[in-house]
C-alpha cells in the first residue's frame, strides 16, 4: 500500500483470509520444485519407497536434482574425497531419514525471488534467514534432547508463507516497493494489516497440504501462541528461540523487522542457559552459509 492511501484501500483481507485456493495456487506457481515436494513427503510416508522411487519423482525438476547434488557435496550435509555425481549418490549418501530435509532445503532455495519486494530484502537475505533458523532450530533440538529433523524441517518450513504473500502482493498491491509499516508492533501484525493473513498461518497451511507430517504443521501455526509455546509446545518455543537469534544477527525477513526479543523465562522452559547460545549461533551461522554455497 503506499503511504498515501488509506489502510482499507485494497482491502486484501476479503481475498486473502479465507482464500485457501488462492493461497495454493500462488505457492504452486512459485517453483515447480513446491509441488514435486509435496508428492516425496506422500512417497517417504510410504515404507515400500526406495531410493531409485524418490530419485525417479526429483528428475522432473531438472534444477532441484542439480541443487540437491550441490548441497550433498557440500559441508552443509557431509564433505569426503569423493562428490556426488548423480542425484542416486546424493540420496545414498544422506540416507532415507535425511532425504526431505535435503529436498526442503534445495526447494526452499529455489522458490525465493531475486528480491522480495514487498518485504525489502534479497532473496539472499531470505535465504540465509531461513537456512540460519532452520540450523539453530536443529542446533536447539540437539541440546535439549528432541527430534532435530523435526526441528530443522520446522524452522525451514515456517517462512514458506513469507515468499506467498510476497508473491501475491507483488501481483495485487500497487506501489508494492512503498508498503509502509505504521503502527505496526511486529511483522505478523504488518502482514495481517496489509494482506489479511501472515505467513505463519499460510505456512502451517500449506505444509499441511503438502504432507508434511503433522508434528511440523502444529508446531509452526502455535509458534505464535505464547502461552502453548510455554505449556504444551516446546518445538514451537524452539522456533521462536531460533527466529530470535535471527535477528540478533541480522538475519530478518522484513527490513524493518525489530520484534523478536529473546525471553530469558523461555529458555529455561526449554532447559537452555544463555552461554549455550553462543556456540548454537556459530554453529547456525557456519551451517547457513556452507549450504548457501
Amino acid at each position: 500500500m503506499h503511504s498515501t492511501e488509506s489502510p482499507h484501500s485494497h482491502d486484501p483481507s476479503k481475498r486473502l483470509t479465507n482464500d485457501r485456493e488462492c493461497l495454493l495456487a500462488i505457492t504452486d506457481s512459485l517453483h515447480a520444485s513446491g509441488q514435486i515436494l509435496g508428492l516425496l513427503n506422500a512417497s517417504i510416508s510410504n515404507p515400500r519407497t526406495s531410493i531409485a522411487d524418490i530419485a525417479e519423482i526429483l528428475r522432473r525438476d531438472v534444477m532441484l536434482s542439480a541443487r540437491i547434488i550441490r548441497i550433498a557435496n557440500s559441508a552443509f550435509f557431509f564433505r569426503t574425497s569423493q562428490a556426488c555425481k548423480t542425484i542416486e549418490d546424493a540420496l545414498n549418501r544422506v540416507g532415507m531419514r535425511e532425504i526431505a530435509r535435503l529436498v526442503s532445503t534445495a526447494t526452499m532455495q529455489g522458490m525465493a525471488p531475486t528480491n522480495l519486494r514487498a518485504y525489502g530484502i534479497s532473496g539472499e537475505q531470505f535465504n540465509k534467514s531461513a537456512l540460519f533458523q532452520a540450523a539453530a532450530s536443529q542446533f536447539i533440538a540437539h541440546e535439549v534432547k528432541m527430534d532435530q529433523n523435526v526441528a530443522y524441517l520446522s524452522g525451514l518450513m515456517r517462512p514458506l508463507g513469507i515468499l506467498v504473500l510476497n508473491k501475491w502482493a507483488e501481483q495485487q498491491i500497487p506501489n508494492v516497493d512503498q508498503l509502509s509499516w505504521n503502527d505496526s508492533t511486529s511483522l505478523l501484525s504488518w502482514e495481517h494489516h496489509h494482506f489479511g493473513v501472515n505467513h505463519i498461518e499460510v505456512s502451517s497451511f500449506i505444509t499441511r497440504k503438502w504432507g508434511f507430517p503433522a508434528a511440523i504443521s502444529d508446531c509452526i501455526e502455535k509458534s505464535t501462541d505464547q502461552l502453548a509455546c510455554v505449556n504444551e509446545a516446546p518445538l514451537s518455543l524452539i522456533l521462536q528461540t531460533a527466529e530470535s537469534l535471527a535477528q540478533t544477527n541480522r538475519a530478518t525477513f522484513h527490513a524493518k523487522q525489530n520484534d523478536s526479543i529473546l525471553h530469558r523465562d523461555r529458555l529455561s522452559a526449554l532447559g537452555i542457559k544463555s552461554i549455550q547460545l553462543q556456540e548454537i549461533t556459530r554453529g547456525a551461522l557456519n551451517q547457513a552459509r556452507n549450504s548457501l554455497h
